[in-house]
């Protein structure tokens, strides 16, 4: 018997998403992942709507016009939520961290990978895979990957991006749809094991973020300690010119994702905690769906 706090805890996330995991049972999800599938059928030639990462540039370069590879759709989807539970993920300026809406959004997938009858698991890590569930179906396998989300304590403080990536790149044979959820932002020092991973799967980038992380209120000199390495410095909220500095350090890094994923061919969405997680996700699955029919 599953506690009955579970149970409780499961059926508000329903509630909450139930607009997104309908949404996404009446098609959208199926439709924006069909992806390139596994299993290579042949080559066409290029059509308005094509996803670009299909295309095929030496014969492309050999005929003169774009061709693109073709696969065979497998009947179900395999889906991963690598979700990062380092220190950084416990912070929350309002009413809910960082955590909370990434196990939220975590959750609306696998319910949603559910009601498709596909297979999902989870991957939980921080600077070491600390648990990883292998794809299943059922939902008693999903009530197990709620219960991890939920009530898994990691053992470490630290983040490391290239340990899931390896580990993921490693362990998944199929190719599946993976989304990692993380609040870092540095991936200068991944971007090989992030083009392996887009390469083999369908990957979203899913970044967790607050909203004093990037403005902070004028409230004269602040002491802010870093959560997982425990150093601390001072800075002066007051100081219009440091303050400009830090949104432009942000932005930066924010330009530096953007380019990563545009040249990897990858999806990112933006959740913030304390907001609701359907608006992003449902933002992405139109644009995906935009992309797939060559709709405007």
């Amino acid at each position: 018997m599953l506690p009955k706090e579970l149970l409780k805890e499961v059926r508000r996330i329903e509630i909450k998403t139930r607009h997104l995991v309908e949404s996404l049972y009446a098609g959208g999800y199926r439709s924006v992942f069909k992806g390139r599938g596994i299993e290579f059928a042949g080559i066409r030639e290029y059509y308005r709507g094509d996803e670009f990462r299909s295309i095929d540039w030496k014969v492309s370069a050999r005929s003169g016009n774009l061709h693109v590879r073709e696969h065979i759709e497998e009947r179900e989807l395999q889906v991963v939520v690598a979700l990062d539970l380092s220190a950084s993920m416990a912070f929350g300026s309002g009413s809910r961290e960082k955590r909370e809406s990434a196990v939220e959004f975590a959750a609306a997938i696998c319910l949603a990978a559910e009601r498709n009858n596909d297979r999902a698991g989870v991957c939980l890590f921080t600077d070491e895979v600390e648990k990883f569930v292998h794809p299943a179906k059922g939902r008693t396998h999903i009530l197990r990957l709620i219960r991890e989300l939920l009530y898994f304590i990691p053992k470490n403080r630290g983040t490391n991006l290239k340990v899931p990536l390896d580990y993921l790149n490693m362990t998944l044979s199929r190719r599946s749809v993976v989304f990692l959820v993380t609040d870092a932002l540095r991936i200068g020092s991944i971007e090989r094991e992030l083009r392996i991973a887009a390469a083999r799967h369908d990957f979203i980038l899913v970044l967790v973020r607050d909203p004093r992380e990037r403005l902070l209120p004028d409230v004269g000199l602040v002491e802010i300690a870093d959560p997982e390495t425990g150093d601390e410095m001072v800075i002066d909220t007051s100081d219009r010119v440091a303050m400009q500095n830090l949104v432009e350090r942000q932005e930066g890094l924010d330009q530096n994702l953007t380019r990563v994923c545009r040249n990897f061919g990858m999806d990112m969405i933006t959740l913030t905690a304390g907001e609701s997680v359907v608006k992003p996700v449902c933002q992405l699955f139109a644009e995906r769906e935009r992309r797939i029919t060559g709709h405007k």
